[in-house]
């Protein structure tokens, strides 16, 4: 196949590493070997005219000059000159490259042909004066002019594209492709028209890790695997290296093998916009966090979700936080008839519906979880028919110092929605849980655990309402997590604090996160507890350092990072389940069936656990959350005394 240069290529853009048909194959030995031919004839001239000048600069002696046969010895001669050049240079592998993006180890291979020829032109001299008494036909001086001059040209010759190169490109990007699909071919050859121009010089793909450096694809050199690049970045000059085709695991490897590079790394999402739209849709940009995660996306049951949200009155608390935010703007793109969205907080109640679409249905409400009757006077005007509860307090460190400010909105702000859902008739509640509520060990996930376990009993309880819990691990960007926590850092020059170099968290997108929650509001039947298969955790030591390059910064070297020590209540290592899974019809969502205390006795345990709240006895709530959970919380051994009288509250 012809490519846009008019030079032949081997590797197929849609089947990179096929098998090529015999005569693909001997077009391309003959483009080869034209190329070599080429530059063999190259050097012949390069030596003959090197040692012809040599040979002229050492006549200006007149000693020389009165031996009028030199002349004529030295024609002699030559050939055998020429012919040990060009067995040097085949013997040290100077033929076969693409010079265009030839780098230090053809130049190294260049030097030691002609140091070589150069002394074996010396040696056969030396040897036939002394050794068999002829006389010099080529004065030594003529074998060390020419033997530089003839490096030098030689040179020249297999570099003039990249001596030249930097000042014809200095306005244009040289760029590294990763990929050898359509999409990189595709990319390769628009490339110059994007942002000014771009220098392509080669590609890079595992899925060609052992062809020969003779394959080519749209012109181009296929340069090796990946693991080559911190190699080709220095030797080639490149500014920019491209992933094609928004392959997580490729960005992922190319931004760890890159942390001491210093190149730009960029992405280029997908094919279907090349094909398309064309030029214009072709979005190269920098790589981003969420194209490090180490699974790929949840796919959604579209259908189910429309046939559920379509038409009917939601609500959701927490609307103003990252999830709750986006749970609204999905809803209202599957077509909700209402929707209201409940927060405290009055400024990202704002600046989360001037993001939200359909504003004409979208009701932004202030309000507390926390206050039983508000909630169900406003149950009772929504009247939803599907209820999602994201509203939390949820930061660890926070929440370890204020045990029952987190069990006032976490425990009991939760039953308040559950009582005010059961009471109005709505026909779906699902609750926004956490990793963190397995096996708890701070009072975040206490907190969130016996939310899940309310909203279990809630189930049980309801005539005709579906009660489900989804948990999932960190949400990518979300307000206080790691992230914007470690990109502050960075912008402020370091440095990056990590309470522990092996620390591991599961992560998520926003979109997945929300995704996931309808997805488990269409699945649920009642009582069960869905979890998203996050794939592997990731060590926060690695994402920091990802972070720190995606900056174009070098860890440790421009940008330190401080291991601070574990904090209370913080785990080293989060699981998503201590209980087998079972899968659902969703491959990517699993239900994990829980126990839970009878009912009468969690709302016992949870109007004790109210009044210990209210009353401020931080210690009576620790040591309750700890009953409650199973014993993971650092209670300082109170004990409590759960029979003393309280007003035991019901849920309708």
């Amino acid at each position: 196949m012809e490519n846009a240069e008019g030079g032949i290529e081997v590797i197929d853009g849609a089947n990179p590493g096929q098998s090529r048909s015999w005569g693909q194959s001997l077009a391309t030995m003959a483009s080869r070997v034209r190329a070599d031919v080429v530059f063999a004839f190259l050097d012949v001239f390069v030596v003959v005219a090197s040692y012809t000048i040599g040979m002229g600069l050492r006549m200006l002696d007149p000693a020389v000059t009165q031996r009028g046969e030199y002349w004529s010895e030295f024609a002699i001669a030559i050939p055998f000159i020429v012919l040990l050049y060009l067995l040097a240079n085949v013997f040290v592998g100077a033929y076969g490259h693409v010079w265009e993006y030839a780098s230090t180890n053809e130049a190294i291979r260049v030097v030691v042909g002609s140091a070589a020829a150069t002394a074996l032109v010396f040696g056969v001299s030396w040897a036939g004066r002394w050794l068999i008494g002829l006389e010099l036909i080529v004065p030594y001086a003529v074998i060390v002019i020419g033997g530089l001059l003839s490096l030098f040209a030689m040179g020249m010759v297999r570099f003039r594209s990249r001596l030249f190169s930097f000042h014809r490109g200095s306005g244009a990007m040289r760029t590294l492709i990763v990929g050898v699909g359509r999409d990189a071919v595709a990319f390769s050859r628009i490339a110059p028209q994007l942002d000014g121009g771009r220098v392509v010089v080669g590609f890079v793909s595992d899925e060609v890790a052992n062809v020969s450096p003779q394959r080519r694809l749209a012109g181009l050199e296929v340069l090796g695997s990946v693991s080559k690049i911190p190699e080709l970045v220095e030797d080639l000059a490149i500014g920019e290296i491209v992933v094609v085709g928004g392959d997580s695991e490729a960005a992922r490897k190319v931004v760890d093998l890159c942390l001491d590079v210093d190149a730009r790394l960029r992405m280029l999402p997908s094919a279907e916009d090349v094909v398309r739209d064309g030029v214009a849709a072709i979005d190269v940009r920098d790589i981003r966090v969420e194209d490090l995660l180490i699974r790929q996306p949840i796919q959604t049951d579209l259908s189910a979700l429309e046939a559920l949200i379509t038409g009917r009155h939601v609500m959701v608390t927490g609307a103003g936080g990252s999830i709750g935010s986006e749970i609204v703007k999905q809803v209202l793109e599957f077509g909700a008839r209402s929707v209201c969205a409940l927060d405290r907080d009055e400024t990202l109640l704002h600046d989360a519906s001037l993001r939200w679409p359909r504003s004409d249905v979208t009701h932004p409400v202030l309000g507390d979880v926390r206050d039983a009757e508000r909630m169900i006077r406003l149950f009772e005007q929504a009247t939803p028919e599907i209820v999602f509860h994201a509203a939390a307090l949820k930061h660890v460190p926070v929440l370890e110092s204020n045990p029952s400010e987190a069990v006032l909105t976490n425990v009991i702000g939760t039953r308040n929605v559950i009582e005010a859902a059961s009471r109005v008739g709505a026909k779906r509640f699902v609750l926004i849980s956490t990793d963190k509520a397995v096996d708890p060990t701070s009072v975040m996930g206490a907190t969130k655990r016996v939310a899940e376990i309310m909203t279990q009993v809630g189930s049980e309880r309801a005539d005709d309402c579906i009660f489900t819990a989804v948990r999932f691990g960190n949400v990518l960007g979300s307000r206080g997590s790691v992230i914007p926590t470690f990109v502050e850092q960075i912008k402020n020059k370091g440095p990056v604090t990590v309470t522990h170099p092996d620390m591991t968290r599961y992560f998520m997108t926003v979109d997945e996160a929300v995704q996931l929650v309808l997805q488990a509001s269409a699945m649920a039947t009642g009582s069960e507890v869905f979890l998203l298969d996050m794939g592997d955790p990731v060590r926060i030591q690695d994402l920091a350092r990802r972070l720190i390059r995606l900056a174009g910064l070098s860890p440790e070297r421009d940008i330190k990072i401080e291991f601070t020590g574990r904090r209370p209540g913080e785990k080293l290592e989060e699981v998503l389940s201590s209980e087998p899974l079972e899968s659902t019809s969703n491959d990517k969502v699993n239900e994990v069936k829980l126990n839970h205390p009878r009912a009468s006795y969690l709302m016992k345990m949870v109007s004790t656990l109210e009044s210990a709240a209210v009353a401020g006895d931080q210690a009576a709530v620790r040591a309750l959350l700890n009953d409650l959970v199973g014993g993971g919380l650092d209670t300082d051994d109170v004990v409590v005394d759960i029979s003393r009288p309280t007003e035991a509250v019901g849920w309708s």
